[in-house]
């Protein structure tokens, strides 16, 4: 289903995104049908995922706290500062740590329990989970935050209960859990190990009608009276790693001032970034984006060495990928927090082993090259958004190491038929198989069909274990960095030299890929996932186009590969994206797409798949790895990827999920498309609302982004006016000298540009809906008229 000519995308106005979780695709059915690009976004969640989870903790934080659909907290003590390097993958998924809350009303001898209904997020923007109870007579709303309280950190459980009935009514809370997988018991209000670890504090004292244990102690239960048409509330504490002898200590704690000061931090840390204005009718956009900010920010964490990690999600993946470091990393710089991105990016050189590899994940050992380029972008981006020479020189070695690594073991694909067993390269061990790669009959004398590229690997994300093409696109990256750095640092012999590298790596891929696609069944050639498997998931195939601009966005091989992806959609979404295959969708790798088509010049595409992203996460605008939404059709392995105990992807339910929860990439990709829809960088050529669809301002409104780092150097600011109707103003201020700047005004279909002015003077390069300029190293001001 093409999700820009669907119904549900119409405009309705309501008050609250998660209001509309159980509306029915029929009652969407009734609105008129028109093309969405001419629309307000408008967010549902209505393809979110059954086993959602949420998060909270603090901004490069070691503590990270998931919170349950049913509004139950867990968390792992095992944090990278505590787990040493000799563990396996997915330490953290343990989580050891539980605070249980369940609450019932009490009618006389009768109880009755209230169950969680729905979530969202405190503001629809800051990272505290607010979970919604309801009872027959009672409702209670659970906000669940971090914050600091003194030299404290801890996690806050606000709950007010509310009497909706003319009679009082009797709530029951009750309360277990452990700590570090120890159960925590009760005493007065407090729940504790017997190591002396406080896990809970219930506050204030005052209210409570009656107070005892339950379960040997394990359950302390607290009773409330809750007067008619009235609210009650209290808080439950949980600090981290806190002796049980400090308790007192917190008791003085206020529950409100701790929600405002949590606030107010996001608020600060929000502020020091790039700000984003869009229309008030855009609202939920810019909550998403700053939530987004929020969520990447909450999934970094220092390890024992103090060094910054970007994690791809809390539990199962909190690990490190250099490929994830690209997109996560770039997120948090373009978002406007250089010096966090540049920590990140420190944390990486430390990875690098004596030979120049440059693997990850860190504790996994599988080999999966695409973590080479990731690297080395993260490193070449700062250095792009910054000019630092100084960065550039230390920097310099790791590139060149990497560089230089890749060249020499590209050798390994490279070897004889009748080459002695001690000189061939080893397949380094994976745990399990998705399925091995094919290897039709050569001729005689003919060459493998990945003859030239890095060696064997992992493929991951539902490629054949092997020579995939996006491992050798990102190692083709990698050296043309390597060129480039060089040439800044004035080292002409050693520019020579990785130009030399990447030519002839470039020729036997581009060899590969055309012997690739000759074995394809469609008639359209289109790009290929892996030298001999057509059909193989797309999985990171479009970083060709974006960000490493190896294929041009309007490419016949592109045009094919997104025309194929089209044809196979489910709920907007293209499929066969990894491990769910035909029957799944990957939310946040489906961002990756729509740049390709933002960068097609495709604005309603692009603005189709951003919308049907989002409504495919969860109503605390968290993001699943892949959803599986057909599973009546095939997986990308027979045997699917492991998701828990006895389930694979090829088992799973329709709307589970595989990976982690929050997913990093999620965040990541959507600050960066949202940054790139408002203006996006192409070499020395800066590309100005060029996926901002018409509907999306009207008279009267404005869009602006100020303080935005950009790869040119510097920052760019500006702001778009539409003070009435057939006029546009656009300020335009860059701290970086802009080769040329091409503004595309946001404008109805079949209306075009009248009258331009820049500065005050007629605008020499009009085409369109567009104005060029060039060498922009001041302010400019462009009036249009249409």
């Amino acid at each position: 289903m093409y999700l820009g000519k669907g119904p549900f995308v119409k405009a309705i106005s309501i008050s609250t995104r998660w209001a509309l979780l159980g509306a029915t695709i029929s009652a969407f059915g009734v609105l008129s049908a028109g093309v969405q690009g001419q629309n307000p976004l408008h967010i549902t969640h209505q393809y979110s995922n059954v086993d959602a989870r949420s998060l909270i903790g603090l901004p490069m934080g070691n503590h990270k706290t998931i919170v349950t659909k049913d509004g139950q907290l867990m968390w792992s003590q095992w944090s990278l500062a505590q787990k040493g390097r000799a563990v396996n993958f997915g330490f953290s998924e343990q989580l050891d740590g539980a605070l249980g809350i369940r609450m019932r009303e009490l009618h006389g001898a009768e109880t009755r329990p209230l169950t969680a209904s729905a979530q969202h997020l405190d503001g629809m923007r800051f990272p505290f989970v607010i979970t919604e109870w309801k009872g027959e007579s009672l409702g209670v709303q659970e906000t669940a935050f971090a914050t600091v309280a003194g030299n404290r950190d801890l996690d806050v459980v606000e709950m007010v209960v509310t009497n909706r009935t003319a009679d009082a009514v009797t709530m029951e809370l009750r309360l277990d859990g452990k700590n570090r997988n120890l159960p925590a018991f009760a005493s007065g209000s407090q729940l504790a190990t017997r190591d002396g670890k406080l896990l809970a504090v219930v506050e204030p004292a005052s209210g409570v009608q009656s107070e005892s244990t339950e379960a040997q102690g394990l359950t302390l239960v607290q009773k409330r009276l809750v007067p008619a048409h009235a609210s009650v509330v209290f808080w439950i504490e949980l600090p981290y790693e806190f002796p049980v002898t400090e308790a007192s200590t917190l008791s003085t704690a206020d529950h409100q001032k701790l929600l405002a000061n949590a606030r107010e931090a996001w608020e600060n840390l929000w502020k020091q970034g790039t700000q984003i204005d869009l229309p008030q009718r855009e609202k939920e956009l810019s909550d998403f984006y700053q939530a987004s900010v929020a969520y990447i920010l909450l999934l970094t964490e220092r390890d024992e060495k103090g060094e910054l990690w970007t994690l791809d999600g809390p539990a199962m993946y909190r690990e490190f990928w250099g490929r994830g470091e690209y997109f996560q990393g770039r997120s948090i710089e373009l978002a406007g927090y250089l010096s966090i991105g540049q920590d990140t990016v420190k944390h990486t050189f430390g990875l690098q082993k004596d030979d120049g590899e440059w693997d990850g994940p860190v504790t996994s050992g599988w080999p999966a090259w695409d973590n080479i380029g990731g690297n080395a972008g993260s490193v070449w981006d700062y250095f792009l958004l910054t000019r630092d020479k100084d960065w550039l020189r230390t920097s310099y070695p790791h590139l060149a190491a990497a560089a230089n690594w890749i060249d020499l073991h590209r050798q390994e694909s490279m070897l004889p038929d009748d080459a002695p067993k001690a000189a061939q390269g080893i397949q380094r061990q994976i745990p399990w198989s998705c399925h091995p790669e094919t290897s039709p009959q050569l001729k005689p004398g003919e060459k493998p069909y990945w003859f030239g590229l890095l060696p064997w690997s992992y493929g991951d994300s539902g490629l054949p274990e092997g020579h995939p093409f996006p491992h050798n696109t990102w190692g083709l990256y990698a050296i043309h960095i390597a060129e480039q750095a060089a040439k800044e640092l004035g080292k002409p012999e050693d520019a020579a030299h990785f130009a030399a590298q990447y030519a002839d790596y470039k020729q036997a891929y581009m060899t590969s890929m055309r012997r690739s696609i000759a074995l394809e069944k469609e008639d359209a050639p289109y790009l290929p996932a892996t030298p001999t498997d057509p059909g193989a998931d797309v999985s990171q195939s479009l970083i060709a186009v974006y960000p490493t601009g190896l294929f041009s966005p309007n490419d016949l091989w592109v045009t094919n590969l997104l025309r194929r992806m089209r044809r196979d959609e489910l709920e907007g979404l293209p499929t066969h994206m990894a491990w769910m295959g035909e029957g799944g969708v990957w939310p946040s790798e489906s961002m990756n797409v729509a740049e390709t088509y933002l960068r097609r010049g495709e604005i309603d595409k692009t603005v189709d798949l951003l919308i049907a992203t989002l409504n495919h996460t969860y109503t605390t605008d968290a993001f699943k790895e892949e959803i599986k939404v057909d599973k009546t059709r095939p997986t990308a392995c027979d045997h699917g990827m492991p998701v828990s105990d006895g389930i694979t992807s090829g088992n799973v339910e329709n709307r589970h999920g595989t990976g982690d929860m929050p997913e990093a990439w999620g965040p990541a990709n959507l600050i960066l498309l949202v940054r790139d829809m408002l203006f996006y960088e192409d070499l020395d050529s800066l590309h100005l609302l060029a996926g901002i669809p018409a509907g999306w301002i009207q008279p009267g409104e404005h869009i602006a982004i100020s303080s935005a780092p950009t790869t040119l150097g510097g920052k760019v600011s500006f702001r778009l006016d539409y003070p009435q109707s057939g006029k546009m103003t656009l300020h335009l201020d860059s701290t970086a000298l802009v080769p040329e700047a091409l503004v595309r005004f946001p404008l109805a279909e079949g209306v075009s540009l009248r009258s331009v002015t820049v500065n005050g003077q007629p605008a020499s390069v009009v085409s369109g809906n567009s104005v060029s300029l060039k060498n922009v190293g001041a302010p400019v001001d462009i009036q249009a008229e249409f």
